[in-house]
């Protein structure tokens, strides 16, 4: 919605990205349905040069799961098992 502007490690929210996630949920999800937000938030996604997940150990107590590419939902749990199984290797 807004690939400029999403180009940052600022965690704040998009009035932009806000207000077209709102006409979404108006025009496409739940139309003529009155509703409320209760939560907002905001995040950085991690992209790459490919769509690998980055799985590994950078020191002795440190272990990274990052780079989902927008995945996290679909991805996460399984990207956190490998992790674990890193983790517990090194334990």
């Amino acid at each position: 919605m807004d690939f400029e502007a999403e180009k940052t490690i600022d965690i704040k929210n998009s009035e932009v990205i806000i207000n077209g996630l709102i006409e979404h949920l108006k025009e496409f999800i739940i139309p003529e349905t009155e509703f409320e937000i209760d939560h907002q938030w905001a995040g950085i996604m991690a992209f790459g040069a490919n769509k690998q997940p980055i799985v590994k150990q950078v020191s002795d107590r440190i272990f990274l799961g990052v780079r989902l590419g927008g995945m996290g939902v679909a991805i996460g749990s399984r990207v956190g098992e490998r992790l674990a199984d890193l983790i517990f290797q090194e334990a």
